[in-house]
């Protein structure tokens, strides 16, 4: 009886191992991150220009997202490394102290922070040739990012507007560059701030005895004032985020304002962040958004091209092309502003 028990018990125990690394490579998670083609996205569907026009938009402009997973499980890692279009890296440094929620808002904001600024630089452009076309904006100050150390760390949101500080002699300052000038001892002090619900708060923050400042970083923005603004617009919530949808979406926004379809009845696409001035940035995901875009048989695909030889993404596109073998030379365009992908679709009317 007891051999028989025995015998059963590690029958048991080695059935029961594989389960346990299959367990484990499903759910424990690595500090890595893992990024493969994701889509196509048609701006219309994140946002929406109340501006009747007596005209049809007979192609499309749509951004190009890549399905990216911050600290993916080991069978996730496995997988993306025997995907030919997938990459992988060490999570970068400035995310590795945020939780994988704390990235998506992140990500989520720069998302907002680049529709506004599409906005703005659409609105302006088109306001030149249409004077009932008004745009109305603001600079605010928002939280861009948190040190761990933190006092408060939980109470502050990635996106939360700085609104005011009380240094010493309790001198109030509503500008972020004074606050070095007031904050002379380790404190605390008063930050007043507002989230995104539009209610202030105040909380009471010292500077970290270690590195000697508070541990938030903030960046200026400029939203749009939605009230002021002519014609209005409406935003729908989406689960894509990140910052280089910008040129995409100001060429869809201006294509909304504008009597004449700069699409042409094409498939528009393509990749790049916006600047106010309507300049363009560097992206990343360049291997996966190429790969996107063939597969979606996109007419025309803008990147960014900044003219440095030594990293361009429109360099490394094509670079991308030649090791899978895409022709690229008809469909693949480099611009540097939102004014060169405008000026090249409307010479396709010409």
């Amino acid at each position: 009886m007891n051999e028989l028990a025995h015998t059963y018990r590690h029958a048991i125990k080695y059935l029961f191992i594989p389960y346990l690394i299959l367990l484990f490579l499903l759910v424990y998670p690595i500090e890595y991150y893992v990024q493969s083609p994701g889509g196509l996205s048609e701006v219309e569907d994140l946002i929406e220009v109340d501006y009747n026009l007596d005209k049809n938009i007979e192609g499309s402009i749509s951004t190009t997202f890549v399905m990216g997973i911050p600290r993916p499980t080991i069978f996730m890692f496995l997988a993306g490394y025997f995907n030919r279009y997938a990459d992988l890296m060490v999570l970068p440094t400035n995310y590795q102290t945020y939780s994988n929620e704390e990235i998506s808002q992140i990500s989520y904001q720069d998302k907002y922070i680049s529709v506004n600024a599409a906005i703005i630089v659409a609105y302006e452009a088109i306001s030149e040739t249409n004077p009932e076309i008004i745009i109305d904006y603001q600079a605010k100050t928002m939280v861009f990012g948190k040190a761990n150390y933190l006092e408060h760390y939980a109470d502050i949101a990635f996106g939360d507007e700085f609104v005011s500080f009380k240094g010493d002699n309790d001198v109030i300052v509503t500008e972020v560059s004074a606050i070095g000038g007031v904050a002379t001892t380790s404190g605390p002090y008063e930050f007043t701030f507002k989230n995104t619900e539009g209610t202030e708060y105040t909380l009471s923050i010292s500077k970290n005895a270690e590195s000697g400042v508070f541990g938030i970083t903030f960046k200026n923005y400029y939203l749009v004032d939605s009230e002021t603004t002519f014609p209005h617009y409406r935003l729908t919530d989406s689960n894509i985020g990140g910052p280089s949808g910008g040129l995409l979406q100001t060429l869809s926004i201006y294509n909304m304002l504008s009597e004449e379809d700069i699409t042409h009845g094409l498939k528009v696409a393509g990749t790049g962040t916006i600047n106010y001035d309507g300049s363009i940035g560097y992206i990343g995901g360049v291997k996966q958004k190429i790969i996107t875009a063939y597969e979606n048989n996109v007419d025309v695909f803008f990147i960014p091209y900044l003219g440095d030889v030594s990293y361009d993404n429109y360099l490394e596109a094509v670079n991308v092309c030649e090791a899978y073998g895409i022709e690229h030379e008809s469909w693949l365009i480099p611009v540097a502003s939102f004014q060169d992908a405008l000026d090249y679709l409307e010479g396709l009317g010409d």
